[in-house]
């Protein structure tokens, strides 16, 4: 993999037949409420890698001023034929634009108060290089909201869904073949992602875990007490042990003032 781009080309068709299952529902859900903690009351934000533009939407709901980059023609038409439900307001809020990491494009600007990267880094080939892009377009006081996959999750869901092997395999592995089929898909260390933002001056205001309980779910649609699932799993996505051996990584940093 060399970058974003070249990943959707090959897998945005599997990445649109599962939204809507039981797994993205809890994903998005707990990211929401996490990053919802730490948002200033309005500003400007932008979503890296937005997809299908669940967060967009939550965001331009929520106020603010929206940029949604994503390299896939086709998963931005699906985001603004989601955004096209919206009321006018919210719809007026929201700028959809083609681009990826590991460099965006120029056009967007910069000085952003929200910077998301949800669900892209473990694609890319350095974390470092996407965190110092995504610092670099964020303004002094701004919150980075980045999305990796934790590298102790690799084995728990191999075991978790019956393959032994795999678990055996996934202790301390780096690497893993994802749900979508990409072979070689990145996890990292919490302690990683924490010194990445470090490097760029963004220390780590807060860390969660996202998806522990049902993970090892694969094309199940979501059950009627979906609600439940999701407060069990923001409960124990938020504390430890268990946020250490989630699936993901919520790691959310804010930006140094400028020396005066």
């Amino acid at each position: 993999m060399t970058d974003h781009a070249a990943f959707f080309a090959d897998h945005e068709g599997a990445w649109v037949g599962k939204i809507g299952l039981a797994r993205d529902i809890v994903r998005q859900e707990l990211v929401r409420r996490q990053l919802a903690a730490h948002l200033p009351a309005s500003g400007r934000a932008l979503d890296v890698g937005c997809g299908q533009g669940t967060q967009v939407i939550t965001l331009a709901r929520a106020g603010f001023e929206v940029t949604g980059v994503d390299p896939s023609p086709d998963l931005l038409e699906f985001a603004h034929d989601a955004l096209a439900a919206e009321d006018s307001t919210v719809r007026g809020r929201v700028h959809l634009i083609e681009g990826a990491l590991p460099r965006l494009p120029d056009d967007i600007g910069g000085d952003f108060d929200v910077v998301c990267c949800h669900g892209v880094v473990m694609y890319l080939p350095s974390l470092d290089a996407a965190v110092t892009e995504l610092a670099r377009v964020t303004a002094p006081g701004g919150i980075v909201s980045v999305l990796s996959r934790n590298r102790a999750g690799i084995a728990l869901r191999a075991g978790l869904s019956g393959d032994w092997q795999g678990a055996v395999d996934g202790i301390g592995a780096r690497h893993y073949r994802n749900r979508l089929g990409v072979d070689a898909a990145r996890g990292h260390d919490p302690a990683e992602v924490h010194d990445a933002f470090a490097a760029v001056g963004v220390p780590v205001e807060a860390w969660y875990g996202v998806r522990l309980l049902t993970d090892h779910w694969d094309d199940v649609p979501p059950p009627s007490d979906i609600d439940a699932i999701v407060a069990a799993e923001a409960a124990v996505c938020a504390a430890d042990p268990y946020r250490r051996v989630a699936a993901l990584t919520h790691t959310i940093g804010r930006r140094g003032e400028p020396a005066s």
